[in-house]
């Protein structure tokens, strides 16, 4: 049998940029799963191969096929480019003596200088190779930082097109729409308007109010009052009572219909008093949210304070819960008799990178440990998803994840948690922002570049108001804080202390 075609296991330093670009571009296009790609960071690698040794493994590429046989350096990059179809052009530079010798060549200069590119000296590796860190200097981290861009830049092109198309099919599987869960007992309504609908065709967060058990929470924007409109008409035909009219926190795509939805549907207005003083008056909000989203009006009418709970149609209550971190106001609804868990944006994906000016990352934290603390079942965000493993949820395309809630939250919790190490570490050493920033987001973690294009799309539409810079922030926010004006990968000479 051809070994060439028996699956590899690829041996890669983590720490090196250059090699976990490979990575990326290996396990983009190995369709057939014939390579494994492991970093000898996550334990001994004997236990791939007795006679592999860590510093032979640290010096270059090493393979193992599924024969025991041990491939190194340029072979071992060989005989992967042979394994994949789309790299095996690549592969063909070893079957001729002179190619192979010149391609041997670069691989082992490249090899002996990797670390002097080192992404470990911008604080991006778990170890702490202090001798790299003396040796190289700031533009070492940026050249190597830009090489990582670069060399990812056809997979970011390619993601983001991807993206981009699952955004258009759920959003015109959702478009005005709503869908109806737990026998009736929840539905989400999907709005929009000219021209807050680009919003989910270019970053895939719809807009959607929640009806559970008679209480309408987040009704939208004030562009968006012809589509609550014809939701808040059609639930008056079908009998649907709508007894309260809420909010889980003051952004104007949230709060814009408070008012005017309870006075249609003849419901109470039912508001945390934090929410409510945010509305009295609003603030003006940033240009680009008004022109998108619209400015959200002030309250005028008769506001009650829900205090602990809001009664259900049902009789049962649905709980209060304070959950400061993505605004200082929210609030998230629990219904602990079903184990459902309205929560807003305090949840907006695991990965949510690109926050705007008011989210504090560490009251976020706090406030995802508390709500680990609810067994819950059923989570619904504020922008279209649900959660849950409940088979009385069924998968809803677009809509209804099958995941488990508590493992979401989870996630996001370590996720934060992750950046707030890396942070602190930067402040220790004295690193500049745009550094901070670079560490923070290491192109070797995938959701790093994959959100890439969604980020600066959001941070060059919003003039720097919505970026990776704002997530930095949130940690150690300082009142002189100067937001960002172009991409933050360069060539520096040297740090400014």
């Amino acid at each position: 049998m051809d070994s060439r075609r028996l699956p590899l296991t690829a041996i890669y330093d983590a720490q090196c940029e250059i090699c976990q670009a490979a990575v990326s571009w290996i396990r983009a296009l190995d369709r057939r799963g014939l390579v494994e790609c492991v970093a000898l960071q996550d334990g001994p690698v004997q236990r791939l191969h007795p006679d592999l040794l860590t510093a032979d493994c640290l010096a270059q590429l090493h393979v193992v096929d599924a024969a025991g046989r041990v491939s190194v350096g340029w072979q071992a990059v060989a005989r992967i480019a042979a394994a994949i179809p789309a790299t095996r052009p690549l592969a063909a530079l070893d079957r001729l003596a002179t190619t192979r010798a010149a391609a041997d060549r670069a691989y082992r200069f490249v090899a002996r200088n990797r670390h002097q590119l080192s992404t470990c000296r911008g604080g991006s590796c778990a170890a702490d190779p202090a001798q790299v860190r003396l040796e190289t200097g700031n533009r070492a981290f940026w050249t190597c930082y830009s090489l990582g861009m670069l060399l990812r830049l056809p997979l970011v092109g390619a993601i983001t097109v991807r993206d981009q198309a699952c955004f258009v099919r759920d959003y015109a599987r959702t478009f005005r729409r709503r869908r109806t869960l737990l026998d009736g007992r929840l539905e989400l309504w999907f709005l929009g308007g000219w021209p807050a609908d680009l919003v989910p065709l270019a970053f895939g967060e719809r807009f959607t109010a929640i009806w559970y058990k008679g209480v309408l929470i987040d009704p939208g924007s004030v562009r968006m009052r012809r589509s609550l409109t014809s939701h808040l008409h059609a639930a008056a035909q079908r009998g649907q009572t709508i007894a309260a009219v809420t909010a889980t926190h003051g952004h104007e795509e949230h709060v814009g219909n408070l008012e005017w939805a309870a006075h249609l549907a003849g419901a109470n207005l039912v508001l945390p008093e934090r929410i409510a003083a945010r509305l009295r008056p609003p603030a003006p909000i940033p240009w680009a949210r008004a022109a998108v989203i619209g400015q959200p009006p002030g309250l005028h009418a008769l506001v009650r304070d829900p205090g602990e709970s809001i009664a259900l149609a049902d009789g049962g209550r649905l709980e209060v819960i304070p959950a400061p971190g993505h605004s200082p106001d929210h609030v998230v609804f629990w219904d602990p008799a079903e184990r459902v868990l309205l929560v807003g944006d305090a949840f907006m994906g695991s990965y949510f990178s690109s926050p705007n000016p008011d989210v504090d990352s560490r009251a976020w934290m706090a406030t995802l440990r508390r709500l680990l603390d609810l067994d819950v079942q059923v989570m619904v965000e504020g922008h279209g998803h649900v959660h849950s493993l409940r088979t009385d949820v069924p998968p809803v395309p677009g809509v209804v994840r099958h995941s488990d809630p508590r493992a979401m939250l989870r996630e996001k919790l370590e996720f934060l948690t992750w950046l707030d190490a890396r942070i602190s570490e930067a402040r220790a050493e004295g690193r500049t922002k745009n550094a901070t920033v670079a560490a923070c987001f290491p192109w070797g973690r995938s959701w790093s570049w994959e959100r890439l294009a969604a980020d600066e799309i959001a941070r060059l539409s919003t003039v720097g108001e919505f970026s990776r810079h704002q997530l930095v922030r949130s940690f150690h926010r300082t009142p002189h804080d100067v937001l960002p004006t172009v991409f933050e990968a360069r060539f520096t000479p040297r740090d400014p202390t």
